[in-house]
C-alpha cells in the first residue's frame, strides 16, 4: 500500500504548514530518532497526518520546530500517537514542548484486550494493512534519506486517524473511553514532569553537548543504573564503576551509545575475572573483535585503579531499608491480587493494566475504609475508583464483605 506525503525541509514551508494545520481538529503524530546510533539522542523526523494528507518534517534541515509547536500544545486539536511515551519524552527533551489532548492508540488497543498492541499487528488485524518494519532500527540522522525510508516513516501516521476512530467506537461500546483518555492525559503530564532532559532546544550545540557529557561523569555513581550491581561486593562495585566510566568516555568521544562500545555482558565478565594483564583479558570468552586493539588497555587501567583503592574508599550500594513484615498487609495484598487477576480475566484485560502491583501495594498500605477514602491512595485513577472502588473496599476488608458485593447485596457498579 502506497502513501503519498509532502517532505518539509525549509523554514518557509514549515511556517506554511503550521498555518495550514491550525484549522485541523485531529492530527496523527510520530517521530523518528537516532538513539541506536549516537551518544546523545535527537529527534530526526516528525511525521504529521491529517485525515487526508501526510507531512514529513526534517528538523535537522529546518533547525527548529517553532512554527508547529503551538499545534502540540493546543487543547482544541486532538493528537493521535501510537506508543506515545517515547515521542512525548523526546519532543519535550529536544524542544521543551509538552503535547496536550493526546490519544494513544496503543493504550486504547490494550484497554480493548489486544494481545499484540504494536502498530503493525493492530493495523493488520483491523484493516489488513501490512507494515514493512525494515527501517525500524535505521539511522535517521543520516542525510539524504532514501525514498523508501521516507515512505516507511509516512506509514507510521497515515493510518492512525482511521485507527483512532475505530478504537474510539469500540471503547464507547465497552464504556472504556474515559479510562483511556485519563491514562493518556496522565501520560502527557508525567512525560513532561519526569523528563530528565539536559537541555530543551532544537539543536544542541557543541557547548551544550560538552556540558552534558561533563554532567554525566559528575553524577555518582554510574553503577546504580547497572542491573545486578546491588548484589555486588564493594570491591566489585569499584571495578564496575571504573569500567562504566571508561566506557562512557569512549562513547562520548565516538558519539555512540555506550552499549555499542562494548556490552554489559563483557563488563560483568571483567568485573568477575578482574584481569591484571592483557594476556588475562584475552582469555575472557566472547571478546568483540576490536576490543583488544581499542579498549583492552583502558579497561585494564580501570580495573587496576579500582583494585588499588583502599577499603575505606570503596563504594557501597545504597540499600533501601526493608520494611518490617506486616502479615495483615500481606494478606490484604494477596486478597487484592486474587481479585485483580479474576477481574482482569473477566474484563479480558492484562492484570497490570487493570491494577498494577504498585497500586495493590499502595491500597494495602493505606487501607481505605470506604470508596470516598480511595482518593487518598497514591497513583489510583479516577476510572479505577469509579468502576472498581466498591469491589476494592470489599476485598480489602475480608472475603465476607467481598462476597456480599459479588452477590449483589450492595451496589458495586
Amino acid at each position: 500500500m502506497t502513501v503519498s506525503f509532502e517532505f518539509i525541509q525549509t523554514i518557509s514551508d514549515l511556517k506554511a504548514l503550521g498555518s495550514r494545520l491550525r484549522k485541523e481538529d485531529t492530527l496523527a503524530v510520530d517521530i523518528e530518532a537516532d538513539s541506536l546510533h549516537h551518544y546523545i539522542t535527537k529527534v530526526c523526523l516528525v511525521q504529521i497526518s491529517t485525515a487526508g494528507q501526510t507531512f514529513i518534517i526534517d528538523p535537522l534541515a529546518t533547525e527548529t520546530l517553532a512554527p508547529i509547536l503551538p499545534l502540540f500544545t493546543s487543547e482544541k486539536i486532538r493528537k493521535i500517537l501510537h506508543g506515545a511515551d517515547y515521542d512525548l519524552r523526546s519532543l519535550y527533551r529536544d524542544y521543551g514542548t509538552s503535547i496536550t489532548n493526546v490519544f494513544d492508540t496503543m493504550v486504547a488497543s490494550q484497554f480493548l484486550g489486544e494481545k499484540e498492541p504494536g502498530l503493525a499487528a493492530v493495523l493488520n488485524k483491523r484493516f489488513g494493512i501490512m507494515l514493512n518494519k525494515k527501517y525500524q532500527r535505521a539511522n535517521w540522522s543520516k542525510r539524504p534519506l532514501s525514498e523508501a525510508m521516507l515512505t516507511y516513516a509516512a506509514h507510521d501516521t497515515a493510518h492512525l486517524i482511521p485507527l483512532y476512530r475505530a478504537l474510539q467506537k469500540d471503547l464507547l461500546e465497552k464504556g472504556r473511553l474515559e479510562w483511556v483518555e485519563e491514562e493518556c492525559n496522565r501520560m502527557s503530564i508525567e512525560c513532561a514532569k519526569a523528563n530528565n532532559s539536559h537541555w530543551a532546544c532544537s539543536h544542541p550545540n557543541q557547548t551544550s553537548t560538552r556540558r552534558h557529557c561533563q554532567n554525566v561523569l559528575k553524577r555518582e555513581p554510574l553503577f546504580k543504573r547497572f542491573k545486578g550491581a546491588g548484589a555486588m561486593s564493594p570491591r566489585d562495585l569499584a571495578v564496575l564503576e571504573k569500567l562504566l566510566r571508561f566506557r562512557e568516555k569512549c562513547a562520548m568521544k565516538q558519539d555512540r551509545p555506550p552499549f555499542k562500545v562494548f556490552g554489559n555482558r563483557l563488563i560483568k565478565e571483567l568485573v568477575q575475572a578482574k584481569p591484571m594483564d592483557l594476556d588475562a583479558i584475552k582469555k575472557i570468552p566472547g571478546l568483540p573483535g576490536d576490543f583488544m586493539r581499542r579498549y583492552a588497555k583502558g579497561s585494564l587501567a580501570a580495573i587496576k585503579s579500582a583494585a588499588e583503592l583502599p577499603e575505606h574508599r570503596l563504594p557501597v550500594y545504597p540499600k533501601t531499608p526493608r520494611p518490617k513484615r506486616n502479615p495483615e498487609k500481606q494478606a490484604r495484598i494477596k486478597r487484592l491480587r486474587i481479585w485483580r487477576d479474576s477481574k482482569a480475566k473477566a474484563l479480558d484485560l492484562p492484570p497490570g493494566l487493570l491494577c498494577n502491583n504498585a497500586l495493590l501495594e499502595a491500597l494495602a498500605e493505606c487501607k481505605p475504609g470506604n470508596p470516598e477514602s480511595l482518593k487518598q491512595v497514591p497513583g489510583i485513577r479516577c476510572w479505577q475508583k469509579k468502576v472498581l472502588g466498591r469491589e476494592i473496599i470489599g476485598v480489602m476488608h475480608g472475603m465476607e464483605n467481598h462476597i456480599k458485593h459479588k452477590t449483589g447485596e450492595e451496589n458495586i457498579s
